[in-house]
């Protein structure tokens, strides 16, 4: 499962992976700019960490503070 989120809604998705991919992989499939944070099972990973059955995926974009 993976949700996308923005300032201006929110989507939730359930993906099922059929073949070994990263998140790099996956952000590309699923046509989205890699200026996001990645969350794997809650812990934020690097866009070549190798995604496994049953990983839930979340995808947030980034926000700048001041």
């Amino acid at each position: 499962m993976f949700s996308v989120s923005d300032s201006t809604r929110t989507k939730i998705q359930r993906i099922i992976v059929t073949e070994q991919k990263t998140v790099a992989d996956l952000l590309r499939e699923l046509d989205i700019s890699d200026d996001h944070v990645v969350l794997v099972n809650g812990k934020e990973m690097s866009s070549d960490f190798q995604l496994q059955e049953n990983d839930k995926v979340a995808i947030l974009p980034k926000i700048a503070g001041g």
